[in-house]
């Protein structure tokens, strides 16, 4: 039945070359149909293409009922892979939207808590103790914390010794000489050495209050003390 139905749909006898160049039927017309489905046609571009498949075989030589089955169920293959790849697009953009909207929630309840972040910012507001840790890949022999101005200039170094591979340190605001340097933004350096020398990789991690939250362009920062922090270097949240 299904032979009978390809015969009569061919509108004229045109055939459809061979890859030699000589003409043919079944063989033409499925070579062309796997050459062009191998370029990641969509559905439609695969039923135009099958359709016109049909239009031009050889009377004489149609495509057989098997043949036209199995090419109709790659084009169901086709369409279900299309709509599930849509379906996943949409879903991942679902997720992320949801994944963004829990953030920011979680984000505004943390102005007024004391948060414990990654990074080499520190906000000196003057008076009292600014509080902050280091952490290293090992324990160290030997440790170097460098407090820099926003100019660039180490205002206070602290050399430690047999550290371990997480260290509290405090500052008072001090400098290497003594005096008490302005309220404002500095710069942590962290750096390392094993008993042989070998260097360690190591990090600062600061305390500070959140004061503001800012949500802009999908991304969510807190700013700490002046100094605007992102929601991912986040590590510990203190009880209020």
């Amino acid at each position: 039945m299904i032979e009978s139905l390809a015969s009569s749909a061919a509108p004229s006898p045109a055939v459809l070359p061979n890859g030699d160049g000589s003409q043919g039927g079944e063989s033409g017309g499925n070579g062309a149909l796997s050459q062009a489905t191998s370029a990641n046609l969509g559905k439609n571009d695969f039923l135009k293409l099958l359709t016109t498949q049909l239009q031009n075989q050889d009377p004489s030589n149609p495509m057989k009922g098997k043949d036209f089955a199995a090419q109709l169920a790659q084009f169901s293959s086709v369409e279900q892979l299309t709509n599930i790849s849509g379906q996943i697009e949409e879903q991942g953009k679902s997720d992320g939207a949801l994944a963004q909207s829990i953030n920011d929630s979680v984000a505004t309840d943390l102005i007024g808590q004391t948060v414990e972040t990654s990074g080499n910012t520190l906000q000196w507001t003057g008076e009292g103790e600014a509080p902050l840790s280091v952490d290293l890949e090992r324990p160290a022999a030997e440790a170097t914390v460098t407090i820099r101005d926003a100019g660039g200039n180490a205002v206070r170094t602290k050399t430690l010794e047999n550290v371990s591979q997480s260290t509290e340190v405090t500052w008072d605001g001090a400098a290497d000489g003594g005096a008490q340097v302005p309220d404002g933004t500095y710069s942590v350096e962290v750096s390392a050495t094993g008993g042989s020398g070998d260097a360690i990789e190591g990090t600062a991690r600061l305390e500070g209050t959140v004061d503001r939250v800012t949500l802009k362009d999908g991304k969510t920062s807190l700013r700490i003390g002046g100094a605007q922090v992102s929601m991912g270097r986040v590590q510990s949240i203190a009880a209020q």
